[in-house]
Order: C-alpha cells, then structure tokens, then sequence
C-alpha cells in the first residue's frame, strides 16, 4: 500500500472549515472513484494561529497513487481557489511505501 502525503496551513478555523468541506464535497469524492484508491483524510494539528493539515490518501500501488499528476510525479495538484485560501501549502507530495501494518489497515 501507498501513502500519499500533503502538508499545508490554514490561517483560521473558518478556513480549515472552509477547506475540510471542499475535501469532503470535490476532492475526496473524486479520488475515491479512481483505480486503486483505498482512503483519504484530512488531518489537523493547531500551533497558536495556523492549523497544521495533513492530507493523506492510502492507494493500493504506486501507479494508482499518479492518478493526480499533472507535472512531476510528485507534483501537488493545488487548485487556484484552494491556493488562494490557505496560508501557505507544499508544492509537492511525498509518497511511502507501507512496510508493515495493523488495525484496519492490515492486509486481508
């Protein structure tokens, strides 16, 4: 399994929900009908002002995780109205590969 990870800041909570609803309602949706995708999720960390995102995306193999390459292989695949919303965001993903796993995520 492939982990697809993304980092970004949100500058307020209205825009961490503005953005967790885009997730939800377009990305998430998109991805969850593309050959091989196994999850996503938004995650949060806040540090004073900014909200720490982390969006993860789990993909059975490495060819179904470029399903969003635009560029690069490890482009991050931004659009203009989510650029404009968040404080600052990677430009580009990282990709690992699971070695071992547990719980939910453990290999049937």
């Amino acid at each position: 399994m492939i982990i697809r990870w993304w980092r970004a800041v949100a500058g307020s909570q209205a825009v961490l929900d503005q953005y967790a609803d885009h997730l939800e309602r377009t990305t998430f949706r998109e991805m969850a009908e593309l050959p091989g995708h196994l999850g996503a999720s938004l995650a949060v960390k806040v540090d004073g002002t900014n909200y720490e995102l982390v969006v993860t995306s789990l993909w059975s193999d490495l060819a179904s995780a470029g399903h969003f390459e635009k560029g690069a292989f490890d482009d991050a695949v931004v659009k203009p109205s989510t650029q404009k919303l968040l404080k600052s965001f990677d430009l580009k993903v990282e990709y690992f590969e699971t070695l071992v796993t547990t719980g939910i995520l453990e290999k049937g």
